[in-house]
């Protein structure tokens, strides 16, 4: 199971997003943030993948591999980041 606690940066097109994600075994639990806005996120690590329970009309599974978290398929208006990545931080903060 892979372990994906701690902050993430959004690369790409996500640069203005970081993702802190708190993980108690396979459940997860986190904010994705961009400049003010908030969504809380739950969900499941199985192996590699992280599935990100549905919030309202949207969902998103990530890939994790090494220091990268990818979306492999997301909807509502996650959908068009479907293939972009976040990286995990280097410290306690994103620098931009």
């Amino acid at each position: 199971m892979a372990a994906v606690g701690g902050l993430w940066c959004g690369a790409g097109l996500l640069h203005e997003f970081t993702l802190e994600i708190a993980q108690q075994y396979a459940n997860v639990q986190g904010r994705l943030v961009r400049k003010q806005r908030v969504r809380e996120i739950t969900g499941k690590v199985e192996g590699t993948r992280v599935k990100v329970d549905p919030q309202r009309d949207h969902t998103m599974e990530l890939q994790a591999s090494g220091d990268e978290l990818r979306i492999v398929s997301a909807s509502g208006m996650l959908a068009l980041a479907t293939g972009q990545s976040f990286t995990r931080a280097t410290g306690s903060s994103c620098k931009g």
